[in-house]
Order: structure tokens, then C-alpha cells, then sequence
């Protein structure tokens, strides 16, 4: 499975005087690609259509999703969600502007128009391969902090939040082995498997 590095905007694509615009988006969440949709629609007020597609995987499933925004059924998501499948993309998704320009392109013309702004958008965006990561408390002394915070960004890890008591807490997102590695390394850190719905610590 691979999964989006970076994010992208593809070029316009005009197709019978209708202005096509795809995007590239990452999360981990409904909430965190509805918010990204969500701005894009600010940013394009005047669109007519913004469809969009997801794919977010989880420990023990995959939750894919798409929405035709108006349009006629399976003719703007859901060529978005077909490219996001073939290319065995999780945790990414791809949205698209329409500005329709007046003429009526047909339920085939949708489609095609649509899955051509999508992988104008998927080709412009770098993918690398997908790891699960997964919740994690950190319990750290202070004179830590360095070390770990540079072992979890190495390791494509994530400090997700942190809270300073007397000690540290670091809401973090690793994979499996990296947690290990900081347990086994690491005598003074305390590290626990965190609830998938925790919020700021």
C-alpha cells in the first residue's frame, strides 16, 4: 500500500468550456479530510462542484468513501475513489473543482473529466509506502525531549501533542517497531498505548 508524501494541485483541464481543478489531500481521519475539503471550497467560492474521494486505513479495516457533489451518481467521486483503489492509496484522498461553463458534458463526459483532473493531480503529488502507525503516550524527563522528539521524526513518527508537568507527555503516533526500539532503548521513558479517540493530553 502506498500513501501521499506531500500534497499537490493539479494544472486546470478544460474540457468543453468547463474548468476541472484536482487536488491531492492527506489525513487519518473523516474529520481531518472533511476539513481540507472544507477549505478548498472557501478557496474556490465560485466552483459549482467539489467532489472528492478517501481512503483511510485502519488497524483491522479500510474505510473508503467518495461524494459526486451534485453531480449525476458515480460520475465525479467515484472515478476519484477508482484512482485512489488501483493505486492502492491509503490514508490519501483527491478532490475536485468544477466550474461548469455551459455546456452539458454528459454522464461519460463527467467521468472521464473528473478521473483525468484526479490522476493529473495523483501524477504531480509524490507517494512513498504506507506504514501504520499507532497511538502512543510518552512519559520523558526533560533532558530528553531533544533525543526522542529527532528518533520519532526520523522514523516518520509524530508528536501529535505534549504536555509539561513534571515530567513530559507526548501524544505521539508511531509504528510498532519504533515503540519497541524506545522501550527496549530507553530505561527512563514510560511508553503506553493510547486510546484511538484521545484528544490533547
Amino acid at each position: 500500500m502506498l500513501t501521499f508524501s506531500e500534497t499537490n494541485t493539479s494544472d486546470e483541464l478544460i474540457v468543453n468550456k468547463s474548468k476541472f481543478i484536482g487536488f491531492t489531500l492527506i489525513g487519518d481521519s473523516r474529520e481531518i479530510f472533511i476539513k481540507k475539503v472544507s477549505k478548498i471550497a472557501q478557496q474556490h467560492g465560485g466552483a459549482n462542484h467539489l467532489a472528492f474521494a478517501y481512503q483511510i486505513k485502519s488497524k483491522n479495516s479500510l474505510d473508503a468513501y467518495f461524494f459526486d457533489a451534485g453531480e449525476p451518481s458515480g460520475t465525479a467521486g467515484k472515478p476519484l475513489l477508482t484512482i485512489l483503489e488501483s493505486k492502492k492509496m491509503v490514508n490519501a484522498g483527491i478532490a475536485v473543482v468544477r466550474y461548469y461553463g455551459g455546456v452539458n458534458l454528459g454522464t461519460g463526459g463527467l467521468a472521464r473529466a473528473y478521473s483525468k483532473a484526479g490522476m493529473m493531480a495523483f501524477s504531480a503529488t509524490k507517494t512513498e509506502e504506507f506504514i501504520q502507525l499507532n497511538l502512543y503516550i510518552l512519559t520523558i524527563k526533560y533532558n530528553m525531549l531533544g533525543i526522542i522528539s529527532n528518533l520519532i521524526s526520523e522514523n516518520r513518527g509524530v508528536i501529535v501533542d505534549k504536555k509539561f508537568d513534571v515530567d513530559i507527555h507526548l501524544l505521539t503516533k508511531l509504528t510498532e517497531e519504533l515503540a519497541l526500539k524506545i522501550e527496549n532503548d530507553f530505561s527512563s521513558v514510560k511508553i503506553n498505548r493510547a486510546n484511538e479517540k484521545k484528544g490533547p493530553i
